[in-house]
Formats: structure tokens, sequence, C-alpha cells
């Protein structure tokens, strides 16, 4: 058993290996390559195989020209993997093989099936991409128009080598053998880069979902793909929170882009994955400022599960200030109401909240203390007893008259 698994395996690597196409053979190329690179060897081992039959049969010039055929075939075949597919396609398909076919068929007559390489000929005409398809479909008619006079030449007057019926049986059962091999491998090329194709495609539709799922919420993308116009929806209550790093402004004129970039990516992704385990919703990021909500998927306890993640928030920015050794302090706000919800622009779209309970969530920052949580009183009544708070006082909020804040207890490290 364990050798049966073994030899699929390596025929499955030698398959894989074969099936493999240079670096910028795309496409159209890539089939056409793959067709090629199969098909090559073949033709030119039978060709070189119908030397000796014509030479045994007295076929002098048919085989002084499998001698040619062989020489046009190997070009052709060296020059596909030099980047030019046109050799083997005009040189082999398009003259070698009507011309063979032509001969061989006035040769030896009718029965011995030569004709029917003409449907090589057709076969890879019409898929081969580099010409356009009038010009594929009057090239097939061609070859079709000229092997019909060459069949009718030779059934109607017989062949001009006398052969014997056991040579003209073996010569229509190898004929129809290689045909049918040849147009396998044509057919499983194409099938192959099919194959590969949808596998791109398919890769490449993966990771735009991925793309459009890290910008929008799941719901929201399915409804953007469905065309649905306007996107907006109305929350009746969600937790919004906005995240500020205090000093981070004086930090950035003395780093280098890239190291401050660098800072700033390890900052919101440690947050991002504390959004995801708390299953928020990451709104943007605005210069060094992150927003992020709860209750837009209509979650009871969204107050609940946004003070976990302001907790779970500084507690990753202590690490990393520590792991940095940076002096900068994060300034936490949560506030909690009603929002609008939507999509806008056409190209570069974005998901935003609007409404007053964004200003507040950004007041509570804006007018927060650094290295603390400050939430308003509409959060607070929605949170368990298990939170510990202190008391602000009423503070000014710009745009709002006096409302008392309260501070979020946790530990702090460091």
């Amino acid at each position: 058993m364990t050798h049966s698994v073994d030899r699929q395996s390596i025929w499955l690597k030698v398959f894989e290996r074969f099936n493999t196409v240079p670096t910028g053979f795309e496409g159209a190329r890539a089939r056409v390559f793959l067709t090629i690179k199969f098909a090559g060897p073949i033709g030119i081992l039978a060709h070189a195989a119908f030397v000796f039959v014509f030479w045994a049969i007295g076929a002098e010039v048919l085989a002084l020209y499998n001698v040619i055929s062989v020489i046009i075939f190997s070009f052709g075949f060296w020059r596909a993997f030099s980047g030019n597919l046109a050799w083997f396609f005009y040189g082999g398909f398009l003259f070698e093989i009507p011309l063979h076919a032509l001969l061989a068929t006035y040769y030896l007559g009718f029965e011995t099936g030569y004709w029917l390489f003409i449907f090589m000929t057709v076969l890879f005409t019409v898929l081969y991409p580099a010409l356009s398809r009038p010009v594929r479909f009057l090239l097939v008619f061609a070859n079709i128009a000229l092997m019909s006079v060459a069949m009718i030449s030779a059934f109607t007057n017989g062949p001009i080598i006398e052969i014997s019926s056991e040579v003209g049986t073996f010569l229509l059962v190898t004929n129809l053998f290689i045909l049918a091999l040849v147009i396998m491998v044509i057919l499983a090329s194409y099938d192959v880069a099919v194959e590969h194709a949808e596998a791109a495609k398919k890769l490449e539709f993966e990771r735009a979902e991925t793309l459009l799922l890290n910008i929008l919420p799941s719901e929201i993308a399915v409804r953007l793909k469905a065309h649905e116009e306007p996107l907006a929806d109305t929350h009746d209550n969600v937790s919004v929170l906005f995240a500020d790093i205090a000093g981070f402004t004086n930090l950035s004129r003395s780093l280098p882009a890239g190291e401050l970039i660098t800072l700033l990516n390890d900052l919101f992704t440690r947050f991002d994955v504390l959004a995801a385990q708390y299953d928020a919703e990451k709104i943007k990021t605005i210069g060094d400022a992150y927003m992020v909500a709860t209750g837009l998927r209509g979650e009871a306890k969204h107050a609940e599960q946004m003070a976990d993640l302001a907790i779970g928030m500084q507690g990753a920015f202590d690490a990393f200030r520590r792991e940095h050794d940076i002096d900068l302090k994060l300034r936490i706000g949560i506030h909690s109401g009603g929002v609008v919800a939507g999509v806008i622009g056409k190209q570069k779209f974005s998901y935003d909240l609007w409404g007053d309970t964004v200003n507040l969530a950004s007041r509570m920052e804006s007018e927060g203390v650094a290295d603390r949580i400050q939430i308003s009183a509409q959060t607070l009544a929605s949170l368990p007893s298990r939170f510990e708070t202190v008391s602000r006082g009423k503070i000014t909020i710009k745009g709002h008259s006096p409302r008392e804040c309260f501070l979020l207890e946790f530990e702090q490290n460091g």
C-alpha cells in the first residue's frame, strides 16, 4: 500500500513539474506553450519513425519530407522554450502537418488515413489565440478545402505507390493512434491551462473578498456586492470608542517615516486583534487615532463589549510601550447612543458612522485623561456592576452643555 502511494506521489510530482510554464507565460501564451510542450516530442518522434517506415515501403519522397519535418518540429520546439511560440504553430501545424497529410494521401491513398491529420491543424488553429477569430476560421476552411480535394483525388485516381492491405491497415491504425494522442494532448493541455486559470481567478477572488471584508463589515459587503443603494442604516443603540496616542506628534518629528509607520502598524495590529476578539467593528484610523464600534449587529451587550475592549487596548498599549521603550500615553473615550452607518464613495468607498454619538465619543477621548478610559453616563448606564468607575464630575464638552463623565477603573502595568 505504501509503495503504491509513493509511486502515485512520484507520478503526480512529475506531472506537476511537466505542467509548469516559464515566467511571463500567462493566459493564452501559457495554454499554447503547454500544448507545444506536450505535442512537440510526439511530433518529433512520430516523424522520425515515419522516415524509416516510408523508406521501407519505397516512398523515398515521403521519407525525405519527414526528415525535413523532424527539423521543423525540433526547431519550433526549441524556439517555444525561447519564448517564440509562432514557429511551432506556423511551421508545424499550419505548414508541415497539412502538407504531410496532402502528400501522404496523394502517394499512399485514401485508405491509409493520413488525411486524418488535418483534424490536428483544425483543432489547434481554432484554439490558437494569437490570430483573430476570422483569420483562424479562414485558415480552418482553407485546410479543409485543400484536404477534401486531395481526398477526392486519391479516392478517384488511386495511390501513386501500391502497398499491401496489411501495410495500409498498419498505417491507418498508426495514424488513428497518433491523431487520438495529439488531440488528447491538445485538449488536456487546454484543460490544465483552464484549471490553472480558474485556480488563479479563485485566489484573486479570495484576496479581493478578504480585502473587502477588511474594509467593510461582512453584512455590508454582501449588500454592496448586490448593488444596494444607498447603503445606510440607523442604529439606535451602539457604543463608539475613540483612542488617541498622546505625545505621538512630537515623537513623529524625530522618527524616519518607515519607523513611524512600523510603530503605528504594530500598535493598530494589536488593537485589530482585540477588536476581533470582542466582536467589535473597526471603523477607521485617522492619523494616530483609532475608531471602533460595537452594537452594529444588534448586540445587546455592546457597552460591556466595548468596556472590555477598551481595557484590553490599554493593556496592549502598555506592552507596546515597554517593548519599544517609548514615552507615550493612550487616551480612550467611549459614548453610547444612536448613529447612522453607511457606505460613501463609488471607488475608494468607506464605511463610516455619523451622528451626535460619534461626536460625543470623540469628545470623551479628547477631553479625557492620558492613560485612562473616559466614558459617558449613557455608557455607564449600560454596563453591568462588575465594572468600577470613578466620577470626574461635570466637565465642559465642546458644543454641549457640561455633562458628567466617568473614568473606568482597570489594573495598569508598569
